[in-house]
């Protein structure tokens, strides 16, 4: 099974952490000034855990997805 990545916007508070820890999953949404998913991974990598474990307020998570 793979997993995919949530980000709950409405905990985001727009820090910024996760698109600097993973510019290739993240990016800031510049029209409301929080994170959003720019492109969900094939895998869950070290550097996409990084990311999701640095959410100052844990609005990153991954599940694992059904086909």
């Amino acid at each position: 099974m793979a997993q995919k990545i949530l980000l709950n916007q409405d905990l985001c508070i727009g820090c910024n952490t996760c698109p600097l820890i993973d510019p290739d999953t993240f990016e800031m949404d510049t029209t409301i000034y929080k994170a959003k998913i720019k492109k969900q991974p094939d895998t869950i990598t070290e550097i996409v855990q990084s990311a999701v474990s640095s959410c100052p307020v844990g609005a990153i998570s991954t599940i694992e997805e059904t086909k």
